[in-house]
C-alpha cells in the first residue's frame, strides 16, 4: 500500500548555482527511441524528448451551436486568457502564466462549460474534424451528411462533428454502456439533437450497415504515446516484455475497425483515421493496409502542419508543443448500388411506434416553443408503448437496423407528457450551473456529471460532499476524479485533508500519477508542510515517476515558503515560467537584482518571461531602491509586447513613492487610472511625503466612483493623515464602538472630522482598529 506520511526527510546538500542548464530529458525506452524515433536527428530528438517532459498544455474548442455574446470576456472572468490555436478554427490554447499557481483553472469550474459553450479539447484532437471539413467542402458541397463515429466517448471529436459540418444525421457509437451514457449526455449539452447513440461491438458495424454513411471516423484505441505529457505510462509499455503481443492485440483491433468503416461508408465517401499515438505499426502500416481494400489517400491540407509523403498528417509534440497526433483521410471509389436494397423499411407501426398526428405535431411545437423558446429540429415526431415521444430521424431504413443497438432511438421530447429532461438539455437557456448539472445528470451523465459537481465546488469541503455523493450513488471515481479533490485541498492550503484523499485513493487501488503527486505536493507546500511535501517527491521518484516542471514548481514552493532559498536554487534547472517567477520573486523580497536578473536569463533560454515574471524583476529593483533599474524593466516589458497591468503599476509607483519621487508616481498614477491597488499606492506615496492634503484627495477621489476602499488603502490614508503632524499632535485610533472614528487625544480634529467627513458622505460605515484599518468596508 502505497502511503506518504509527514516524516523528516534528509537534508539535500546544495550545489552551486550558476546560469541554468537545460533541462534534462525525461527517460524513454531503448525500444521506443529505435522504433518512434529512428528517423529523428539528434537534436530534434532532444527537443521531443524536452517537449514531451513539459507538462500538457489546456486547451479548448468554442462550441458554434452553444456559443453567445462576449464569450471571450466572460472566461476571461473567470480567469481563463486565452491565444488562438493554430490547429483550428476554433480551438484556443488557456494561458495561465499570469499567476505564481502552477495549477490551472479548471474548465469544468465554468458556467461556459456547463452550458456547453465550450468543451475542453486538445489542440491536436481537433485535427481530424478540420482535416475533415476542409476535404468534405470540396467533395460534398452544401449537402447535408450522415456520419459515423465509430468510437465516439466521450464525444469531443462528435460534438465538434455537430459544430462544424452541415449534418442531418450523426451516429456515434461506444461498446460500454457506462460510457454510451455519457457520450449522450455530453452530445446533448453541445446542443446535438441529430445523434443516435449506439453501444456497440464497433467491428460490426460495417456488415450491418453496408454503404451507408458519408463520413466515417475512426479515432481508433492505441498506445497514446502522443499523450506521455498527461500520461508518461505510455512509454513505460515499451519496456514491458508483453509489449510485442499488446502492441499486436491493438493493431489487430485498429485493422477490425478500420475494415468494419470502410464497409459502412458508401461510395463517394470519406473515412478519416486518427490516433493519438506515434509509430508506424498503428498509423502507416494500418493505412497501407486498407489502400490494399481500395482506398485512396486524399492528401491533407499543409497549412495545418507539414504532412508525410503520404499525405498524411503527423503532429510531433515539439513541432508546436503539444500533443502527439495522426490523421490520415481517405476517398471511396463511386460504384453502383441498388437503390431498392437501401430503401427497405419496416412500417414505423412495426417498430413499435405511432407517428403523430399533424394537430398533435403543431401543438407540441407551440408548447415547446412557449416554454423553451425553442423551435423543434427536422425529424418524425412518435410515440412509443409507454406514450413518451421521441423524434426520430428521416433516415428509416438506417435506423431500422441500428434501433435494437441504440440507447434510445432518438432525441425524447416528452416523458409522461411533460418536456423531457433531454429536450431541456439540447434547447438550453439562462440556466445556472446547478441546472445544467442537474438535466447533465439526468440525461445519462452518471459520473460525468458527479465529476463536473467536484470541479465546481468552490471549496475543499464542497468538493469533498460533490465526492461522498459520487460515492453513494454507486459511481467509481477514477484517477481524474481524486485529482480534482486533491485540486480543491491544495487550493484551501489543507495538505492533511490531500494526504487523506490521497491515502483512500491508494486504498481502493488507484494508482497515482504525475498530477496525483504534483497536487499533493503543492498542498503541503501551501500548508506550509516542507518534509511531507519532500518525502512526497521522493516517494514519486522511488516509484519510478518522472517529476514534470509542476512537480518541481510544486516543491519550490514549499522550500521557499520554509525559507530555505538555497534549495530552491537547487531547483532552479528544472522549473517553468510559474516557477521561475515565484524565485524571482523570492529574489525580490530580499532585494538581490543580480541574481533576480540570472534567473530571467536563465528562463530566457527556453521560454518567454511573462507579465508576472517582468512584474517580479521589477520589485527585485524597487526593493534594492534602483529606480533606474525598474523603470528599464518596465520598458522591456512593453518592448516584448506585454501590456503592464495595475500590479505592474502599483510595483512601480511604490517604488517612486518610498523614493518621494512624486512626479513620476502621479505620471504612473494617471496612465493606469485610478482603481484601488493604484489608488493605495499613490495614497501611500503622499503619505511619505507627509502630504495628507493629496492623500485625502485621492482617497476623495476613488469613493467618488463608488469603488470600495478596503483595509489596506484605509491604513494608508490614516497613516498619511497621522504622519503629516507632528509626533505629539499623532491620532491613536481605537474601535470605542461601531461607526464612531474617536481619538484616544482630543486633538487634530480638523484632520479626523475631514477624514470621518469623507467616509460618511459616501454612506460608508466607520470602524478602525488601533492601527487604522478598517474593518467595516
Amino acid at each position: 500500500m502505497l502511503r506518504v506520511a509527514m516524516v523528516d526527510v534528509p537534508h539535500v546538500a546544495h550545489q552551486a548555482t550558476g546560469r541554468a542548464r537545460m533541462r534534462r530529458a525525461p527517460k524513454a525506452p531503448r525500444r521506443f527511441l529505435a522504433n518512434v524515433c529512428a528517423g529523428l536527428g539528434g537534436c530534434e530528438l532532444r527537443r521531443l524528448l524536452r517537449s514531451c517532459g513539459r507538462p500538457p498544455r489546456s486547451a479548448l474548442r468554442v462550441s458554434r451551436r452553444r456559443a453567445r455574446p462576449q464569450l471571450g470576456r466572460r472566461l476571461a472572468r473567470e480567469g481563463f486568457h486565452l491565444s488562438p490555436s493554430p490547429l483550428s478554427a476554433d480551438g484556443f490554447f488557456i494561458n495561465v502564466q499570469e499567476t505564481l499557481s502552477c495549477q490551472a483553472p479548471l474548465l469544468g469550474h465554468s458556467l461556459m462549460h456547463h452550458s456547453g459553450e465550450v468543451y475542453g479539447q486538445e489542440a491536436t484532437s481537433t485535427l481530424p474534424i478540420e482535416s475533415l471539413r476542409a476535404v468534405a467542402e470540396q467533395t460534398f458541397g452544401d449537402q447535408p451528411l450522415c456520419v459515423l463515429d465509430l468510437c465516439a466517448a466521450p464525444g469531443s471529436k462528435a460534438s465538434q462533428v455537430a459544430s462544424q459540418l452541415h449534418i442531418d444525421l450523426l451516429v456515434a457509437n461506444e461498446p460500454q454502456k457506462t460510457r454510451a451514457a455519457l457520450l449522450q449526455a455530453n452530445l446533448l449539452r453541445a446542443g446535438v439533437s441529430e445523434a443516435l447513440i449506439l453501444s456497440m461491438d464497433g467491428t460490426r458495424i460495417g456488415a450491418i450497415m453496408p454503404n451507408a454513411f458519408d463520413v466515417v471516423l475512426v479515432d481508433a484505441p492505441c498506445s497514446g504515446e502522443g499523450n506521455i505529457r498527461k500520461d508518461p505510462s505510455a512509454w513505460d509499455r515499451w519496456a514491458h516484455n508483453d509489449h510485442p503481443q499488446q502492441l499486436q492485440s491493438r493493431l489487430n483491433l485498429q485493422k477490425d475497425l478500420m475494415s468494419s468503416g470502410w464497409q459502412a461508408l458508401r461510395p463517394g465517401g470519406l473515412l478519416v483515421y486518427s490516433t493519438c499515438t506515434l509509430n508506424h505499426e498503428e498509423n502507416e502500416r494500418q493505412c497501407c493496409q486498407l489502400q490494399e481494400q481500395g482506398a485512396q489517400v486524399v492528401r491533407l491540407d499543409e497549412q495545418l502542419v507539414p504532412s508525410t509523403p503520404e499525405g498524411f498528417l503527423r503532429v510531433w509534440p515539439h513541432w508546436l508543443d503539444v500533443e502527439g497526433f495522426f490523421v490520415a483521410c481517405f476517398y471511396k471509389e463511386t460504384t453502383h448500388v441498388d437503390p431498392a436494397a437501401q430503401m427497405d423499411c419496416l412500417s414505423l407501426g412495426k417498430m413499435g411506434f405511432r407517428r403523430l398526428k399533424t394537430s398533435e405535431v403543431a401543438g407540441l411545437q407551440e408548447r415547446v416553443l412557449q416554454e423553451l423558446h425553442f423551435s423543434l429540429p427536422p425529424g418524425i415526431p412518435v410515440m412509443d408503448k409507454e406514450e413518451d415521444v421521441f423524434l426520430l430521424t428521416k433516415r428509416l431504413p438506417l435506423l431500422q437496423k441500428l434501433l435494437p443497438h441504440t440507447l434510445l432511438p432518438g432525441i425524447r421530447l416528452l416523458s409522461k407528457q411533460q418536456i423531457s429532461k433531454e429536450l431541456r438539455l439540447v434547447a438550453g437557456g439562462n440556466l445556472s450551473s446547478e441546472e445544467w448539472l442537474d438535466l447533465y445528470k439526468s440525461a445519462g451523465g452518471g459520473l460525468g456529471a458527479s465529476s463536473l459537481s467536484l470541479k465546481s465546488a468552490v471549496d475543499a469541503p464542497t468538493a469533498w460532499k460533490a465526492f461522498q455523493e459520487m460515492k453513494q450513488q454507486r459511481l467509481e471515481p477514477d484517477i481524474v476524479s481524486y485529482n480534482t479533490l486533491l485540486n480543491a485541498f491544495a487550493k484551501d492550503s489543507d495538505g492533511a485533508g490531500a494526504q487523506e484523499v490521497f491515502n483512500e485513493m491508494t486504498d481502493v487501488s488507484v494508482t497515482p500519477g504525475v498530477v496525483s503527486f504534483s497536487v499533493l505536493i503543492e498542498a503541503h507546500a501551501r500548508a506550509g508542510h516542507r518534509k511531507a511535501a519532500e518525502q512526497a517527491f521522493r516517494i514519486m521518484q522511488e516509484l519510478g515517476l518522472q517529476p514534470n516542471e509542476v512537480t518541481y514548481t510544486a516543491l519550490l514552493r514549499a522550500r521557499l515558503l520554509s525559507g530555505d532559498l538555497l534549495g530552491a536554487e537547487d531547483l532552479q534547472n528544472e522549473l517553468n515560467v510559474v516557477g521561475y517567477t515565484l524565485l524571482i520573486d523570492a529574489y525580490a523580497r530580499v532585494g538581490n537584482v543580480e541574481k533576480a536578473e540570472a534567473a530571467v536569463d536563465a528562463l530566457s533560454m527556453n521560454a518567454a518571461p511573462n507579465l508576472a515574471t517582468y512584474t517580479a524583476l521589477m520589485k527585485a529593483y524597487s526593493r534594492a531602491h534602483q529606480l533606474q533599474g525598474a523603470e528599464a524593466v518596465m520598458s522591456r516589458m512593453k518592448a516584448q509586447g506585454l501590456e503592464p497591468n495595475s500590479i505592474t503599476y502599483v510595483t512601480l509607483i511604490a517604488a517612486h513613492g518610498k523614493a518621494k519621487s512624486l512626479q513620476r508616481a502621479e505620471e504612473l498614477y494617471k496612465e493606469q487610472g485610478p482603481n484601488l491597488a493604484s489608488a493605495t499606492a499613490m495614497i501611500g506615496a503622499y503619505g511619505r511625503a507627509k502630504d495628507a492634503e493629496r492623500a485625502q484627495g485621492v482617497f476623495d477621489e476613488l469613493c467618488a466612483q463608488t469603488v470600495r476602499p478596503d483595509a489596506i488603502c484605509c491604513r494608508q490614508l490614516s497613516q498619511a493623515l497621522t504622519g503629516a503632524r507632528p509626533q505629539s499632535e499623532r491620532k491613536v485610533y481605537c474601535k470605542l464602538q461601531p461607526s464612531v472614528l474617536l481619538s484616544r487625544e482630543r486633538i487634530c480634529n480638523a484632520s479626523r472630522n475631514a477624514f470621518e467627513a469623507s467616509i460618511a458622505s459616501h454612506g460608508r460605515a466607520r470602524q478602525f482598529c488601533a492601527e487604522g484599518c478598517c474593518s467595516g468596508f
